[in-house]
């Protein structure tokens, strides 16, 4: 069996150079990994320069639709329902049946009425003949003065007794009428709220609503201006003709005319009134729907506009950050005077050369040296 080979011992000087190499080369590794002292690495920013455009300034509110006109169909007399004339959401025009109550007991008044008249008619004929009479009795001293004013008493109380009977005619004709109920308004009528058959209580007091009718054409905007934006408006040579109205839906804005701004401040709200009027001929727009309201307030002027997601939010205060010319980022606080589309229209507080940081600046502070992307027109 062989035995293994001894390793040669090496000299002592020589083990010590290679353990000084070893080390020498893990040295220079790790200094090679690490990041050298310094500052950390740029980021790098995009920017746009405002554009520049001709923009109307404008207050924006949110509005309720409200129909131009609403009616809550009740009955003015009492009685089992008959007949209903239309059906639910039907459009209707003014004067067209609704409802119908059993009219013969109203019917039977009238008639009743009519007897009466007739009656109180018979009697102011004898009244007249027995004055008559009398009259010319006085006249040859066959009658006294006291019969003669007696006839006339009886007279003029049976006059009377007509008017009367006639009154009551007319009130029982009108009852009679008042048993079908006509739409007062066109428009469009909601669902019935009673069926037929059921006894119906009439009188405002007392009677309950039987369905409503709106009409949509036209459609009113009611807005409740804040005081320093109706004093805002005040101070213009008059008050906006014109506002823009868009659904919050979505749509096109359309332009509906101002027709009432109310007489006083509300003490409640410290809000003023504001109504507009579209025609809404198709019908588009629902009452009780939400809208934008665009007032315009003074003329249209020059104005940089930024994109909205370039806009930061300081508390309450609005600002972006823009790169001067030694690259360094430095924030502007801004005046803002609404949304146009996607962009921001800038009131002060920014300059036409200014590079405004639009992609980017969550990753920069105030003061931070960035590389800038090549500059573009926000519009592009």
């Amino acid at each position: 069996m062989m035995r293994p080979r001894p390793i040669p011992s090496l000299p002592v000087p020589l083990l010590l150079l290679l353990a000084l190499a070893c080390n020498a080369t893990l040295s220079g590794c790790g200094r090679s990994q690490a990041a050298p002292g310094g500052p950390p690495p740029k980021a790098t920013v995009s920017v746009a320069l405002p554009e520049s455009s001709m923009v109307q300034a404008t207050l924006d509110y949110t509005g309720r639709i409200e129909p131009s006109q609403r009616v809550e169909v009740r009955s003015r007399v009492s009685g089992y329902l008959q007949q209903i004339a239309f059906r639910d959401g039907q459009q209707v025009k003014a004067g067209d049946a609704l409802f119908v109550i059993d009219p013969r007991p109203f019917a039977a008044a009238r008639d009743r009425a009519r007897a009466g008249l007739a009656q109180a008619n018979a009697r102011s004929k004898l009244a007249t003949a027995q004055f008559e009479r009398s009259s010319r009795l006085q006249q040859t001293g066959a009658a006294s003065t006291e019969e003669l004013e007696r006839a006339r008493g009886e007279l003029e109380g049976a006059q009377a007794a007509v008017m009367l009977s006639q009154a009551e005619l007319r009130s029982a004709e009108l009852e009679l009428s008042f048993t079908t109920m006509r739409a007062p308004i066109a428009g469009t009528v909601s669902d019935r709220r009673v069926d037929v058959g059921n006894y119906v209580a009439g009188g405002a007091a007392q009677s309950g609503v039987l369905t409503t009718i709106v009409a949509h054409s036209p459609v009113r905007a009611m807005v409740d201006l804040s005081e320093a934006d109706f004093q805002r408006l005040r101070q213009q040579s008059r008050l906006p003709s014109k506002v823009q109205l868009a659904l919050d839906g979505g749509g096109p804005a359309q332009d509906a005319s101002v027709d009432f701004v109310d007489n006083e401040i509300s003490a409640r709200s410290g809000t003023v009134r504001l109504r507009a009027s579209l025609a809404n001929a198709d019908r588009a727009i629902m009452p009780g729907s939400f809208a934008r309201v665009r007032i315009p307030v003074g003329p249209a002027q020059e104005r940089l506009l930024v994109p909205d997601a370039a806009i930061l939010s300081d508390q309450n205060k609005k600002m972006v950050f823009v790169v001067d010319a030694a690259g360094k980022v430095v924030p502007r606080k801004l005046e803002l005077g609404g949304l146009r589309g996607d962009k921001q229209i800038v009131l002060s507080g920014l300059g036409p050369h200014d590079k405004v940081i639009v992609s980017g600046a969550a990753k920069v502070r105030p003061g931070d040296q960035v590389l800038v992307a090549a500059p573009r027109a926000s519009g592009a």
